[in-house]
């Protein structure tokens, strides 16, 4: 018999129960398509606002970092507000980031502006998602559920993403972030006229949030993240900004374990940090953040400086990786509920596909191919990412306490969207550099100059250099992920208990007697 939660209750009764499901999924995809920052804006944005490429990408770092900063206080702030209320917080407040950054040219300012507005966006998102997950998963399964979430958050953006580039391309990047307030204009409209405020609990107050904890973990990442970010452009440790956020990195990670310690509801508790498995997820989330860089950079060096594919070309390639991602998300939900994969199985899986996206580049660094040879190795890319956030994040939730689940995602989710991307673009722009240089003497002692004559051409050679160097990193990345599979391969993936996903009432009993 079909429980009432089913008939979406927070609508108006001349909403048809029909057209509930669908609203949602509205909300959902208009929430995916807001950020703060859009990475496909990134070379408007230098010129505009007088800012770096690495400026950009800190404060795109500080939308993931608001975004995972949720984790730990979902359901509490579910439980606070009613479903209508949380929309509209959500889709305004984002409006209002999307709206305000086009006109601020502070640094500062822009990255706080991106922190609340990935913190707004999963709440929209969370607030969807965990409306609809009746209908989704209505047998309560975390592998079905989360294979739908991560193709929403992980594969759809990439449409946005396709989206986006023809909008800066044919227009200007302030239209972006125009569309993105008219569709969160649109949410807020639709939630306020057809939904009504219903509460099926009885209203829990945030009291007890360590809103001091929030703010520290996050200065924690950040310094981190601007320490990897900037590193090589401020020469590290000879810069006093890298000394100064290392410091105070290790100051605020000590006051979170001392708190920890001392307070009574900490954001992240130490029963959190002590479940099982918890650091070779962590390690697995590093590798493959370090691994995937060769595609946030390495084929975008190639696309851009050696094919000279333009903004629309390289646009279009997002296309076969949403649609490995989709290949990927239906995989593993048939692996993990049909065949019964072990978790280890289709992480496993997941490498190896990551591994031959990279092998295929290493063979397709050379100086002309036709860009449909770049296809298949993005849907093997696409693939494997997908499978090990699935595979990986089901197996946290099989391992850890369900009143610590969301902190250990929100653990998680600092390396997985945090430090990871950053960590693997320091290294990869360490290495590039004196990889760089070091085959552009090689390749021209061994060159006659006066074939480029007249005028004399360094472009060859520069171009010849490149390729070597992306091809010797490219190698090195293949070797580094055969390794990740052998561990992968002599680890033992505890088992761990196989929980439903509790309903709404077992979770608001949780959290009060927690």
């Amino acid at each position: 018999m079909q429980q009432t939660p089913f008939r979406f209750l927070s609508f108006k009764e001349y909403v048809p129960d029909c057209l509930r499901f669908w609203i949602y999924i509205l909300f959902l995809i208009a929430f995916q398509f807001s950020n703060g920052m859009y990475f496909t804006a990134m070379s408007q944005m230098e010129g505009e606002l007088s800012i770096t490429m690495n400026d950009v990408k800190m404060m795109s770092h500080a939308m993931l970092i608001g975004l995972t900063m949720y984790f730990p206080l979902a359901f509490r702030l579910k439980f606070r507000f009613t479903n209508r209320t949380c929309l509209l917080i959500a889709s305004l407040g984002l409006a209002a980031c999307n709206l305000a950054v086009p006109f601020i040219h502070s640094r500062l300012l822009l990255m706080a502006i991106c922190f609340v507005a990935g913190f707004l966006r999963l709440f929209g998102t969370f607030e969807c998602l965990s409306s609809i997950l009746p209908k989704i998963a209505p047998t309560h399964n975390y592998a079905v559920f989360l294979s739908f979430v991560f193709f929403i958050v992980l594969g759809v953006i990439h449409i946005f993403d396709i989206a986006s580039t023809y909008i800066i391309y044919y227009y200007n990047w302030k239209y972006v972030h125009y569309a993105a307030v008219l569709l969160l204009q649109l949410v807020a409209l639709a939630a306020f006229f057809l939904m009504r405020p219903f509460r099926f609990m009885p209203k829990l107050p945030l009291y007890g949030v360590d809103w001091l904890g929030m703010a520290l973990w996050s200065i924690f990442i950040l310094s981190l993240i601007f320490v990897a970010q900037y590193g090589e452009q401020l020469d590290w440790l000879h810069s006093p900004y890298i000394r100064v956020a290392t410091g105070t990195a290790f100051i605020a990670l000590a006051f979170n374990i001392g708190r920890m310690a001392h307070i009574r509801h900490p954001f992240l508790e130490l029963t959190a940090f002590r479940t099982r498995n918890l650091t070779n997820l962590l390690l697995l989330f590093l590798l493959m953040g370090i691994l995937l860089s060769t595609k946030n950079m390495l084929q975008n060096i190639f696309t851009g400086g050696v094919l000279h594919f333009d903004r629309l070309n390289t646009a279009s390639l997002k296309w076969f990786e949403f649609f490995g991602m989709f290949i990927g998300a239906v995989f593993s939900w048939f692996a993990l509920t049909r065949l019964k994969w072990a978790h280890k199985s289709l992480t496993f899986l997941g490498m190896t596909a990551i591994i031959i996206y990279i092998a295929a580049m290493y063979f397709l660094a050379v100086t002309y191919i036709n860009i449909e040879k770049l296809y298949l190795p993005l849907v093997f890319c696409g693939f494997g990412q997908i499978c090990i956030f699935i595979a990986l994040t089901v197996y946290a939730q099989a391992t850890a306490p369900f009143k610590n689940y969301f902190q250990v995602l929100g653990i998680l989710g600092l390396i997985r969207t945090g430090l990871a991307s950053p960590v693997g673009d320091a290294i990869y722009t360490y290495a590039m550099k004196g990889l760089l240089s070091k085959h552009i003497a090689a390749i021209g002692s061994t060159i006659d100059p006066h074939i480029f004559l007249p005028p004399f051409n360094t472009a060859p050679i520069e171009t010849a250099a490149l390729i070597a160097t992306l091809r010797e990193l490219f190698g090195w990345s293949v070797l580094l992920g055969i390794l990740v599979l052998i561990a992968i391969a002599a680890s033992r993936f505890k088992r761990g208990v196989k929980k439903p996903i509790p309903s709404l009432q077992g979770l608001y009993r949780v959290i009060i007697r927690h």
